[in-house]
């Protein structure tokens, strides 16, 4: 997703580590087209003997804008929390997901990618805050993308595409658990309490000690979340049924 300007302090961006020096890295904004660096005093908790040992050229990472101002912009790699982390580069995916489908529509239109954010794309970000959310209303209400200006020629095409794409979309919803069974045949507990679920269709992964993933996957995603969280709150029940404690996250893909 392509955004205008540059960004503001404290916010969280996609960034391609382009060069790395001894006591810093440089890096793409890929949102803003613009570089950013990072000094070694921010890449880790930890005190940092090799800045190699944590960045890699060309690897993707999220970053923190730490400063933006005439002498450039200053970004930390410290200061992400890890499910901030995961949420910014999920989020990642399905922008650039939604940004080949723009291109698909600027295609129809005779425009390029460039062209497309400059007649319509930017405008898009704006009014719904992101591609994705734009081509959601594309397909469920065309009428808004009228209301908000959007031109009826982008409406008609950006609709076709969001219908074509939707229509053969899979969603995957996960949830995330944190079981401990005191029992002395607590893992056999355990396992007995996932495989209840397992009939049901969905997916049970074991992570490490304490971590389990529930995963399932279906064109309707209320539904499938729904039966996620149902199944994890059945297994949460039942961990407690049996003297052990169980939480739960759920987490889209």
């Amino acid at each position: 997703m392509k955004k205008h300007g540059r960004p503001h302090r404290g916010e969280l961006v996609i960034c391609k580590i382009t060069k790395i020096h001894p006591n810093s890295a440089f890096a793409e904004l890929i949102e803003y087209n613009i570089t950013g660096m990072i000094h070694v005093s921010e890449v880790a908790l930890k005190w940092v003997r090799d800045i190699r040992n944590f960045l890699k050229e060309k690897q993707y990472i999220v970053c923190k804008v730490m400063r933006v101002d005439d002498d450039g912009i200053s970004l930390s790699v410290k200061r992400v929390r890890r499910e901030d982390s995961d949420r910014k580069l999920s989020e990642f995916k399905r922008e650039n997901k939604a940004e080949k489908m723009l291109e698909m529509a600027g295609k129809k239109m005779g425009k390029d990618l460039e062209q497309t954010y400059h007649e319509v794309g930017y405008k898009l970000n704006e009014e719904f805050g992101s591609l994705v959310k734009a081509f959601d209303f594309a397909f469920k209400d065309p009428e808004l993308l009228k209301s908000k200006g959007i031109p009826k020629p982008w409406i008609d095409v950006l609709t076709e595409i969001a219908r074509k794409s939707f229509s053969e979309r899979v969603y995957e919803v996960k949830a995330l658990l944190n079981i401990m069974c005191y029992q002395s045949d607590g893992i056999e507990v355990i396992k007995k309490i996932l495989s209840g679920v397992e009939d049901d269709g969905i997916d049970v992964r074991y992570i490490s000690a304490p971590e389990y993933m529930l995963v399932g996957k279906g064109k309707n995603y209320k539904q499938i979340e729904t039966k996620i969280r149902e199944a994890a709150e059945k297994i949460t029940k039942e961990v407690k049924k049996q003297k052990g404690e169980c939480s739960f996250e759920i987490v889209e893909k």
